[in-house]
């Protein structure tokens, strides 16, 4: 399994403690040190970019892209999407987990306020990627411009993230 952007590497440890081999990649050297002082078993983490994955064509099973897409350009999330369908074995799975813009009366929730608030004080470029992320129709739209089909689907944080399995045609 590889996680995409693993951050301090909580899926990876989760999946190596659940059998799997698990490697992360992210591009920021102190998330992978993090990641690898938190250990875990069939665990391993590399610093690397999600744009240029330093892997052979069809290296695994399953890959992760969790909340890694919405703070990018669309034309880096395509090559991140790219990237993770190239590693990607022919009968492997690509999971994806994201913002979806709740409905209009969900608005004012206050998960959504704070998962505002946290994108709005990450930065001016993430707070673009994320403005045009949500604008752009969140995952679904996302799905729909790349043209994935989902296979399962679960929701989280009030519906707000939303997570779907996608197999590799």
């Amino acid at each position: 399994m590889l996680d995409i952007a693993s951050g301090t590497g909580a899926q990876c440890r989760d999946a190596g403690n659940a059998g799997f081999d698990a490697t992360g990649i992210d591009l920021a050297e102190s998330m992978v040190n993090v990641a690898r002082s938190m250990g875990g078993a069939n665990t391993s983490y590399i610093e690397g970019s999600a744009l240029e994955l330093p892997f052979d064509n069809e290296s695994f099973d399953i890959c992760l892209l969790i909340l890694a897409l919405h703070e990018h350009p669309e034309s880096e999330r395509a090559t991140i999407l790219k990237e993770a369908l190239r590693v990607l074995q022919p009968c492997g799975h690509l999971v994806i987990a994201e913002y979806q813009e709740p409905s209009r009366a969900w608005k004012l929730h206050p998960a959504w306020q704070l998962i505002r608030g946290v994108e709005h004080a990450a930065g001016a470029a993430h707070r673009s990627g994320f403005r045009d992320f949500v604008s752009r129709g969140s995952l679904t739209g996302f799905e729909e411009r790349h043209g994935l089909t989902s296979t399962e689907e679960v929701r989280s944080h009030f519906g707000m993230i939303r997570a779907v399995a996608i197999p590799r045609r």
